[in-house]
């Protein structure tokens, strides 16, 4: 998104994917030598995965590309994306770089660039200073989609479809929500932000004709808010007899109806993540959740007798979280994960600034206020222990295969895996065979291993 809009705005632009490069170092030199930049950005999505069990930080391999890069050219560098945008200021110093872009970043890289030949960056909207620190820039306030994204045209779309395809689509920015824990209003804003549905489809169609893509994710932050969004968007893909398939990233439970898993099976939903993060109204009101058990038993009544797969994602050891709490999210499990569903299981909750969760974190003492958060800091309920909750798991859950934790989706078995899966053409989503991986992995799973929290992996 961001390489189109510097392309419209008549910028010469050369774009390099670094997901797939064994040497990027050496990738980047030849860039430079070859194209000889005026100015660099960086799109840093996460700076580290977030595993309470294993925590791994990226900062220190991305610090050694952004010192390769200062080592090699003098053009500036500007840095943005969801991981910098969380703690933009923190970021910048640990890289020792001046430059960050919070929120989205297709105006405001059109104009840093701009201000490089002119020196007057005072007034960009959403751009941080590290001299001159934050920006009085809010993300609710900024123009979504300027561009139309145009991924193919910047992506060899192929490699990421070998892996499995289905290519990402945002229908809106934002969330209106105030989750304890959720950093998206930091990232996107506090107020939902849409796209007309008629963009949205026909930026699918193009790229349907483009890549040969046949299936579709949305990522929005909240598929089925705000009330009508859902509707509006499916129905004009109906409209338009789209020949594609879709998935869901994130359903809340809340307010779901017969009606509307009716229409998303009708136009072409065939799996979705919903997001209730626990099954307690104990836990779901600590988290600040608008909804309720009964809105999550509800949900699941009415996915269970659709032909759309689930995943269903928890967030273990939240807030007021305890052996009663967890029995309730194991009871959820046990009666609605059936044999088209999976659950997703994630230990303990990172920790980043400004959220309800530090503010929490700081007054139990978790933290010390004066903790920067860079290096991964977890939140976990005093009211159980990490192997108390790993015990109550797997006493309590009938069917530990169809459970997916975190730690799970780093076996070394997984990429050859969702290689094959595509290359025999089975339908996705892959996680609907978490139980014939799980029972691939047997006893190295991370249900059998030691739940005691560990050191910070910098390597």
């Amino acid at each position: 998104m961001v390489a189109q809009a510097l392309f419209e705005a008549g910028f010469v632009v050369e774009f390099i994917d670094l997901c797939f490069e064994k040497k990027p170092l050496q990738r980047i030199s030849e860039a430079i030598r070859k194209f000889s930049p005026d100015g660099i950005g960086i799109s840093i999505r996460n700076i580290d995965n977030c595993d309470f069990l294993s925590p791994k930080s990226f900062l220190f391999e991305i610090k050694e590309l952004t010192d390769f890069l200062k080592s090699s050219t003098s053009a500036p560098i500007l840095i943005g994306g969801s991981g910098v945008s969380i703690m933009p200021l923190q970021v910048l110093q640990f890289l020792d770089l001046d430059y960050a872009v919070i929120g989205e970043g297709e105006v405001a890289a059109v104009r840093f660039f701009q201000s490089v030949t002119t020196g007057d960056n005072g007034s960009i909207p959403g751009l941080i200073s590290r001299k001159e620190h934050l920006s009085d820039h809010n993300p609710a306030q900024a123009v979504i989609n300027p561009v139309v994204p145009q991924i193919y045209s910047w992506l060899d779309t192929r490699r990421y479809l070998k892996l499995e395809p289905v290519l990402p689509v945002q229908g809106k920015r934002g969330c209106a929500n105030r989750c304890l824990y959720c950093t998206y209003n930091r990232i996107e804003g506090g107020n939902w932000r849409l796209r007309e549905a008629a963009s949205v489809v026909e930026e699918i169609s193009i790229a349907m004709r483009q890549t040969g893509a046949r299936e579709f994710e949305f990522v929005d932050s909240i598929f089925n808010q705000p009330e009508g969004y859902l509707e509006t968007l499916l129905e004009e893909i109906l409209r338009r007899r789209l020949k594609a398939t879709f998935r869901v990233s994130s359903l809340s439970p809340k307010g779901l109806t017969k009606g509307q898993v009716k229409l998303m099976e009708k136009a072409g939903i065939t799996s979705l993540v919903v997001t209730p993060e626990t099954a307690s109204d104990v836990t779901l009101a600590a988290l600040r959740k608008d909804f309720t058990e009964a809105d999550i038993n509800h949900a699941a009544e009415l996915l269970s007798g659709s032909s759309i797969k689930a995943l269903w994602c928890f967030l273990l050891g939240g807030p007021k979280e305890n052996v009663n709490t967890l029995a309730k999210t194991i009871d959820f499990v046990n009666r609605h994960i059936g044999k088209k569903d999976s659950a997703f299981i994630t230990t303990g909750i990172r920790i980043y600034p400004g959220t309800g969760l530090h503010e929490l974190a700081i007054r139990e003492g978790v933290v010390e206020e004066s903790d920067s958060l860079l290096m991964p800091s977890f939140y976990f309920s005093p009211e159980i222990t990490p192997q108390k909750a790993r015990d109550t798991l797997r006493n309590g859950l009938s069917d530990l295969s169809r459970c997916i934790f975190l730690s799970d989706t780093r076996s070394s078995s997984l990429g050859p895996l969702r290689r094959m899966g595509t290359l025999l053409g089975l339908p996705g989503p892959f996680w609907r065979y978490a139980d014939y991986m799980n029972r691939i992995t047997g006893s190295g799973r991370i249900i059998s291993s030691d739940w005691s929290p560990k050191s910070v992996d910098r390597k």
